[in-house]
């Protein structure tokens, strides 16, 4: 079964879960590069001629993932039905 077969044989619930996990993930890959960001601010002095960092979509999605792997592995461990 490939990916597309999959996502069509769960339930409108299943996505639902599924859409929130990774959404969440989202904001908390948004919460740690803005984090980042201010941290550098923060060492740099808001010195006006410092980098000026943002949030790229590569970057947050990319982080998103990461974060979405790591929460896998921990609700895999936690529930031994989870695939």
């Amino acid at each position: 079964m490939n990916l597309g077969q999959w996502l069509k044989s769960l339930t409108v619930i299943d996505q639902g879960i599924l859409l929130i996990l990774y959404c969440s993930c989202v904001y908390l890959s948004k919460i740690t590069l803005e984090a980042l960001i201010e941290y550098y601010d923060h060492k740099k002095g808001h010195n006006e001629f410092r980098v000026r960092f943002r949030i790229t979509p590569a970057a947050l999605l990319g982080l998103a993932l990461i974060y979405s792997i790591m929460l896998y592995q921990v609700l895999r461990a936690m529930f031994k039905f989870i695939p």
